[in-house]
């Protein structure tokens, strides 16, 4: 039995949808973030030795890390590589690709977040510069595609999507259609949608 932890306004919202694109049973365990920091709570810590969400649980398995969630489960469930390029390809390398500037991506995001609240004197403007740096990049990248890597929704996309919605909230929207479009476009999709029925949280990244 597959069982996600999940944290309200976290990137366990992209490994429910994940999960709800596979068509996988699967139990959820919600927990909040505290109101007064924002923190997540100590049950939730207690779950796996980094203290931080998601984590999944498969048997006897139990992985935190979402991009290491990700490829678990198109490794051990995605039999008909719905959501990954046929290996040894371009766009199997891409895919590795994004999966790797997600894991980056999240340090950006942290530092242009932390960039707003704290002076990090001479390093101010290279924190501050950080999100717009990766979102120039997925911007140009997108043009002309559906998704990613191109036509076919992958792991990538899962990867992905929680930082893009994460650091739209630091940039100029307007500056980013593709980047928008991109959003929406996953936003709007009926496995994503169910996520929220499922875990009764409304996931907004306005308040980060």
């Amino acid at each position: 039995m597959i069982k996600l932890h999940y944290l309200n306004n976290s990137c366990s919202h992209r490994i429910a949808w994940l999960l709800e694109e596979l068509g996988l049973d699967y139990e959820i365990a919600v927990y909040h973030r505290l109101p007064e920091t924002s923190l997540a709570p100590e049950e939730l810590k207690r779950q796996h030795p980094l203290g931080k969400a998601p984590v999944l649980e498969d048997g006897s398995l139990k992985l935190a890390e979402g991009n290491a969630i990700i490829q678990h489960l198109l490794d051990r469930y995605d039999d008909a590589n719905r959501f990954t390029p046929p290996s040894k390809t371009d766009d199997y390398s891409n895919y590795v690709y994004w999966l790797s500037v997600a894991a980056s991506m999240f340090s950006a995001n942290l530092l242009g977040m932390f960039s707003k609240r704290f002076d990090f004197g001479d390093y101010t403007a290279y924190a501050a510069g950080q999100v717009a740096l990766y979102f120039n990049h997925v911007e140009q990248n997108l043009q002309g595609k559906t998704w990613l890597i191109g036509e076919q929704l992958t792991g990538a996309d899962f990867a992905m999507s929680f930082l893009l919605q994460w650091g739209l909230n630091q940039v100029n929207a307007a500056d980013y259609p593709n980047i928008v479009r991109y959003v929406q476009q996953i936003e709007s999709r009926p496995a994503y949608q169910r996520v929220a029925e499922k875990t009764g949280c409304e996931f907004t990244m306005k308040r980060f």
